[in-house]
């Protein structure tokens, strides 16, 4: 039976002869449909002295002494349009790999390269790839040009999900740090990408902070228990060309500098306008805004045409690590959407009656009505009854488009604000005249827990360490059997 899905931490040697059995029956090849990539534990693996590049002999009798299927892979790999330095590395790496009788141990972490880029060209069929946070430069470099078809025979033409995820490195407590928009910039082009989703992620620190806009292929976009900034999250939502399910929460962990996470719904909603026509599913669980703090946030930061003049370093520099080949072949795809501008700034996500396809709506009561007030409890968190903290922009019911088949209501508990009930039973009032689509609504009888409630759960003393970080639903990422393929 062939296995369907590897994890590269301890079992190089069953992959490297795995690779092998796909030189010998491509069929086999075939039956790879998901794949984890977590080069973590190779990376920082123990490893064994070896000859340096240039001491290893052009020749050590390896033609005579191999396997006729070893020498089969590094012809094969020979043949993938590498750079002249990776084929040669990735040459000498599987040569390596077939002198352990000499005690000369490749290193895993460069093991690793030539292993990542021969699955990912072996196994057509890869449909879902989860990548941590680390990958080597010349998977990078490979990635890139099979994404932006730079190559003869690209490989992960069939890929339609990738999740990005924290490495077996990281500590679960708190959000990775990931160079997001790099790892975005490997796969956005792909022709049957659909979705893009990641869990428990930051920006923190990271190099990328500008794409072009509305090039990638992705349909569904979820960041979930995230701590990413209003500005990096507005240049995220504007990388598909047509989004048409966005998810997203914020919080949920402890963060790397001990700052507070924070969300802007306005801004979040103004970036996701330029997908008003094709949005249908929208999900947010996020906290109100700053108010008057956040109008000088730069949420316009992504560097558009024109402001390249070759005087601004950092402009200069963020073109530099998109690449500038990758930005002319990127500019001639983009539709050229912009974020939603004009329109005064609020706490709040202002009105959707402007999104005339959305059908489904799970979102935080906060967000859609504004800022609770109301007493403090012994750790500070405010208790009721509550009060709202100004007007809301909005009716409940206004603010809500025709479309809407579902409504689900985060952090609402009938009874602790009375000015809100008054918007709630508004909206069950006037639902069958203004929402004729409407066939459910959930947490207005019965609370759905919102990040509120987890960021009071992280406060509080006597709630079990296993119970207080927030985490996406796991995935096994260990070896997986398949039934085998069979042939026509």
């Amino acid at each position: 039976m062939p296995f369907q899905r590897a994890q590269t931490q301890e079992d190089t040697k069953r992959l490297y002869c795995l690779l092998q059995s796909y030189i010998e029956d491509p069929l086999r090849a075939k039956a790879v449909k998901e794949v984890v990539i977590d080069a973590a534990p190779w990376i920082y693996a123990p490893t064994s002295k070896i000859p340096e590049y240039d001491e290893l002999p052009t020749s050590m009798g390896y033609e005579e002494l191999g396997d006729p299927t070893e020498i089969r892979l590094r012809r094969y790999a020979r043949r993938l349009e590498l750079s002249d330095e990776t084929a040669d590395q990735v040459d000498k790496i599987l040569s390596w790999k077939c002198r352990e009788y000499e005690f000369k141990l490749q290193k895993e972490s460069e093991f690793s390269i030539a292993m990542i880029i021969l699955l990912f060209s072996l196994c057509e069929n890869i449909s879902t790839l989860y990548i941590a946070e680390n990958l080597q430069q010349p998977i990078v470099d490979y990635m890139l040009k099979a994404n932006y078809a730079q190559m003869k025979s690209p490989p992960l033409q069939k890929l339609k999900n990738v999740r990005l995820f924290a490495g077996a490195r990281s500590d679960e407590r708190f959000y990775t740090a990931c160079d997001i928009l790099r790892s975005i910039q490997l796969i956005h082009r792909l022709p049957a990408l659909e979705s893009v989703a990641m869990d428990g992620m930051s920006d923190y620190q990271a190099d990328r902070q500008f794409f072009v806009p509305a090039t990638g292929n992705m349909k569904r976009l979820e960041i979930t228990h995230c701590d990413i900034s209003p500005s990096f999250l507005t240049v995220m939502i504007s990388i598909p060309k047509a989004l048409e399910e966005f998810k997203l929460s914020i919080g949920g962990l402890w963060t790397l500098d001990g700052a507070d996470t924070s969300s802007e719904p306005f801004y979040i909603i103004r970036a996701l306008y330029a997908h008003r026509h094709s949005l249908r599913v929208l999900d947010l669980d996020v906290d109100v805004g700053a108010g008057a703090n956040a109008v000088d946030w730069d949420v316009d930061g992504n560097y558009e045409e024109g402001k390249d003049d070759g005087t601004d370093w950092e402009i200069k520099d963020q073109l530099d690590l998109y690449g500038r080949d990758r930005l002319v072949l990127d500019k001639k795809i983009t539709t050229g959407h912009k974020m939603e501008s004009g329109k005064e700034y609020t706490p709040t996500i202002g009105s959707l009656h402007d999104f005339p396809h959305l059908t489904h709506l799970s979102i935080g009561i906060m967000p859609l009505l504004g800022e609770y007030l109301g007493g403090f409890d012994k750790y500070g968190f405010k208790e009721p009854p509550y009060r709202l903290e100004k007007p809301a922009p909005f009716r409940l019911v206004d603010m809500l488009p025709p479309s809407l088949e579902y409504l689900c209501l985060y952090g609402y508990t009938r009874g602790q604000n009375p000015v809100v009930d008054e918007h709630i039973d508004e909206l069950l009032a006037k639902r069958a005249d203004r929402l004729p689509n409407l066939k459910a609504v959930g947490g207005i009888y019965e609370r759905v827990r919102d990040i509120k409630d987890a960021l009071h759960d992280m406060a509080l003393a006597e709630v079990d360490e296993e119970e207080l970080y927030v985490r996406g639903e796991g995935f096994e990422s260990g070896w997986k059997k398949v039934e085998e393929l069979k042939q026509n």
